[in-house]
Formats: C-alpha cells, sequence, structure tokens
C-alpha cells in the first residue's frame, strides 16, 4: 500500500475479506490503517452485510481496529433501512442474529408481510434447497441487503444472502439489490469521506468490489484474500486497476 497510498484523497475499504476474515484481523490490517491514518487520508468501511452501520463499527473496535482509523462503517443494510417504507416483513437471516431494523414488524407467516428481507444466509445449517422450499409460492417483492454470493465462515466458503436472492429470482420472484456493487452505498461511502476526488476501492470480489467501484467512477483494488484466495487474477473479471497478495503496507 505504501507505493500507492499518496495517490489517492480517500479510501474505501471492503471488510470481510479485506479487514477481517470474519473472525480476527488479517496480519496486515492494523498496519495499513494506522499509516493511512498517520497520512491523513479518510477510510470508510464498507461492508455487503445486513447488519446496520453500529453493529459493523462495533465489530471493528472489538476485533482491535482503532475507532479513530476510520471515519465511519456503512453497510447495505444500514443502506436498505434508511429507505424501507414497508413495515411488516419476512426475514431471511442467520438464526439469532439481530439486525437491527428498529421499528419493523417480522412475522413469522409471509402471509402476512409486505416484503422479504434477505438479511443474512443460515448456511450450512440450512441448505440452498431449503431456501427453494421456503420460497416455493412466494410473490412478495424481496429486498436484499447483501448482494454477496458467498460468505467467509469457519466451514469455509457458503452460500450468502445474494445466491438466496438469486435464487429467488430464478423462481419468479422480485429482488431489489442493495449494496456492492449497486451504486447507492458507493454515494452514502464517498459522502462520508467528504467526496474527495481521488478515491479507492479496496476489495476481495472482483464481481462485487471491482465492478461496483469501477461503475462509481473510483479506482479499485484486489485483494487475494477472502474470496479470491488462491485465484489466478488474470482470470478475475472485471480487472481492477491494481492487484495485491495480501492487504499489507
Amino acid at each position: 500500500m505504501h507505493e500507492i497510498a499518496s495517490r489517492f484523497d480517500g479510501m474505501l475499504i471492503d471488510q470481510f475479506g479485506v479487514i477481517h476474515d470474519g473472525q480476527t484481523l488479517y496480519p496486515g490490517t492494523t498496519r495499513v490503517l494506522s499509516e493511512l491514518h498517520r497520512l491523513g487520508i479518510p477510510v470508510a468501511v464498507m461492508t455487503n452485510s445486513g447488519k446496520r452501520a453500529e453493529a459493523n463499527r462495533q465489530r471493528l473496535v472489538k476485533m482491535g481496529v482503532p475507532r479513530e482509523h476510520f471515519v465511519d462503517a456503512i453497510s447495505s443494510g444500514e443502506v436498505a433501512f434508511s429507505s424501507l417504507t414497508a413495515r411488516r416483513a419476512f426475514l431471511i437471516g442467520k438464526d439469532g442474529e439481530d439486525y437491527g431494523f428498529d421499528g419493523i414488524q417480522f412475522v413469522n407467516d409471509p402471509r402476512e408481510a409486505e416484503v422479504i428481507l434477505i438479511l443474512g444466509s443460515n448456511a450450512p445449517t440450512t441448505s440452498l434447497e431449503d431456501y427453494r422450499k421456503l420460497l416455493t409460492g412466494l410473490t412478495l417483492p424481496a429486498i436484499c441487503c447483501n448482494p454477496d454470493k458467498l460468505m467467509l465462515t469457519p466451514q469455509g466458503l457458503m452460500p450468502a444472502p445474494g445466491a438466496i436472492a438469486s435464487l429467488y429470482e430464478e423462481m419468479g420472484g422480485s429482488v431489489t439489490w442493495i449494496g456492492k456493487p449497486y451504486p447507492q452505498i458507493y454515494r452514502d461511502a464517498a459522502r462520508l469521506i467528504g467526496n474527495p476526488q481521488r478515491i479507492l476501492c479496496i476489495g476481495d470480489s472482483a464481481e462485487h468490489d471491482v465492478a461496483g467501484g469501477r461503475a462509481a467512477g473510483f479506482s479499485t483494488l484486489l485483494v487475494l484474500q477472502g474470496v479470491s484466495a488462491g485465484h489466478d487474477p488474470a482470470t478475475l473479471s472485471p480487472q481492477p486497476d491494481y492487484v495485491m497478495d495480501a492487504f499489507q503496507w
């Protein structure tokens, strides 16, 4: 990072797969964020998390990221919540998780709901075939608050909420997608760091982080961690402006 940091006035950094693996920080994270803070380069942490921003801020700090080393966190869940008009929803998420959607009544019977909120995935306990059975016959509009197709788990890569939403679309359901690579989260994240002219988006997914950053008009850096670990960067599409083996200074 030290070779290119001075070329940018702000950075939008992915959380899962770049800063941490879902359980612990990657070895280079603390040094990178410390150096960016020292240089006065503002950082917003972007995440396709169905949870709201506060939960993601707390997660980062609890893992060991000093709060002053990032301006704020922006999540797809926060973007969805801020624009949600429905009051009754049928929730698809991880068992036992609180997504912080205060004021929304989650109902057990989808026939009583106005919308399906796809906030998380219960894989591997619940398989895609289980979700197919759950969604069969439903005609409710759905909002996917995490477009990621794969997620890091202690058991390896598993189907993420984006895979469930894609399945629902294949079954004829209507899905609104919120989060990377879609534009609203990039506008919100850039605003958090003051809308500087030269922004670098850093992520581990060509499909989400690189595609979204390029569409927003920003430079992109792909880290070969997370979902891109072990991949030949030449085979990934779209191609980023920069590639790093690991998130390190």
